[in-house]
């Protein structure tokens, strides 16, 4: 009996093996929704093989008990303690093999509800195009109503009054709320910003301290990716409680300022056209909305400007600030405009230091070289000495941005005037996603213009119209970033502005 054991538990154990390795090979090729299912699979082989054993083995015991009489005693024994109903709840008395199997069928319950909870998410929710984060709650308050109404099910069933676990239980949320109101906040929390939506995942944000991009949102906490690429965990209830900046909401276009010095007595024209010229050339920098540069005041030693410009990339903005510094750098280089550096005029009062200058003065008056007030000549300061200490150390010229080919060579808002000129553009109504837009083009009627007209290449007219794009002097009906040659519909940005405006100026609700 021992060895047939044995070799049926061995056989079990082989085929557990070959079996698993067999689903294994299975799942990699299945489709959804067997993929979504793939560790539930798995777990259930895993508690059959483990049920089959556990059963091969108890059958063994009982056969071997039976053969000894003093065996036979000992498990009667054990079996009447186990079904002894000595556990009082209530007016009920209860065994231990009747708690038993009332916690094996809760530990069943909360797998039902799990299972219950993930096909509603994926054959109802899915299919329903819920958001993620509002399939992800609706399954889990699924799953915690079904364990909580199965466990008061499990209870009736049983026997045992709920009423008499009421004042434990009432005892118990007390604690249990104290415990986990920051993590019922949390969630309640996470529950409004997925109605609300303030913030999305790919969302460049900035909570406090913290700038980076939205990578998850969850139930009770975000995900967020700095620009070191450290993944940081925010409770989403800091998301209500503090302000947060988001550059990536409704429009992405944002401004940027970069405060300019230069020194007195500099041209503020010849100023403005360096400051126009050095920001122009960045391919980031939008040239509509123009860049502006505005006069800011008198300082103590400069005069000081600051550069308005508008960018469609929001998560670049500290690298474009820093390419416009070399770039204005190299401007006021080039035109000759002094970056001042602070000063101090320093007054000094002393009566001997007045009889010194008289006597030095009557000294000069006199013919004398004022070479005997000095204790040694080598503690004179020689001219060139005082000459280079009065002059700035020579700054070594930094890289300026080179410019691309395409802006440097073509004329982008003259061609973008010609494009919407007599001889341009043939525009109309277009509808996007049951939207309707005015005055739009394709990509392809561009891109055929200025074949036609300019006698550019295919691929130089993709590229200049993605020039146009990023340059903000057209725009894409669906906020796309990338220039196709294809029918997609874009707007000039006259256009788009005027649109824009209609949509503030409208009251919320009110239809066209």
């Amino acid at each position: 009996m021992l060895a047939g054991a044995i070799s049926i538990h061995l056989g079990l154990r082989m085929g557990g093996r070959w079996g698993s390795r067999s689903l294994n090979r299975w799942l990699e090729y299945a489709k959804a929704p067997f993929t979504e299912w793939e560790k539930p699979i798995k777990l259930f082989w895993q508690l059959a093989l483990l049920s089959l054993k556990g059963g091969l083995w108890l059958t063994v015991f009982l056969y071997i008990t039976d053969i000894f009489p003093q065996a036979r005693s000992w498990r009667y024994t054990i079996f009447n303690f186990l079904t002894a109903k000595i556990i009082v709840l209530g007016s009920d008395r209860y065994s231990a093999l009747d708690l038993l199997l009332l916690l094996g069928l809760t530990v069943g319950l909360w797998f039902v509800a799990q299972a219950v909870s993930r096909l509603l998410r994926l054959y109802v929710l899915s299919r329903a195009r819920f958001d993620q984060r509002l399939q992800d709650i609706f399954s889990v308050l699924v799953q915690y109503a079904l364990i909580f109404l199965g466990a008061i099910i499990l209870l009736q069933i049983w026997g045992i009054d709920a009423s008499s676990l009421a004042i434990l239980a009432s005892v118990l949320g007390v604690g249990i709320g104290f415990g986990v109101q920051n993590i019922t906040n949390n969630f309640i929390s996470g529950f409004i910003i997925t109605l609300e939506r303030p913030i999305q995942v790919g969302d460049f944000v900035n909570v406090g301290e913290l700038v980076g991009i939205v990578k998850r949102v969850g139930a009770r906490s975000t995900e967020i990716c700095t620009l070191d690429q450290v993944t940081i965990i925010v409770p989403n209830s800091r998301f209500l409680e503090s302000e947060v900046i988001n550059w990536s909401h409704d429009n992405p276009v944002s401004r940027l300022r970069v405060p300019v010095s230069v020194a007195y007595g500099s041209d503020i024209s010849r100023v403005k056209t360096a400051l126009l010229a050095a920001i122009k050339r960045h391919p980031e920098v939008l040239l509509r909305p123009e860049p502006e540069v505005w006069f800011q005041g008198f300082g103590e030693s400069s005069l000081d400007f600051e550069i308005m410009v508008w960018t469609g990339e929001p998560r670049k903005q500290f690298r474009v600030r820093s390419d416009l510094n070399y770039a204005i750098e190299a401007s006021l280089r080039h035109h000759g405009i002094e970056i001042p550096f602070p000063q101090r005029d320093l007054h000094l009062r002393s009566p001997q230091l007045d009889e010194l200058v008289n006597l030095l003065k009557h000294r000069m008056a006199d013919g004398v070289a004022p070479n005997g007030l000095f204790p040694n000549t080598a503690s004179q300061p020689s001219t060139s000495a005082m000459v280079s200490f009065a002059q700035s150390p020579e700054i070594p010229p930094q890289n300026s941005i080179v410019s691309d080919e395409v802006v440097s060579s073509v004329d982008l808002e003259a061609l973008a005037e010609a494009l919407q000129g007599p001889t341009g553009l043939e525009v109309q109504e277009c509808y996007e996603e049951s939207e309707g837009y005015s005055a739009c083009f394709t990509g392809e009627a561009a891109v055929e213009w200025l074949i036609q007209q300019r006698d550019y290449t295919r691929e130089g007219a993709v590229l200049v119209g993605q020039w146009l794009l990023q340059k903000g002097l057209i725009y894409s009906v669906t906020n796309q970033q990338t220039f196709e040659d294809g029918n997609i519909f874009y707007q000039f940005y006259q256009e788009r502005s005027a649109e824009l405006e209609i949509e503030r100026a409208s009251p919320p609700g009110s239809t066209a």
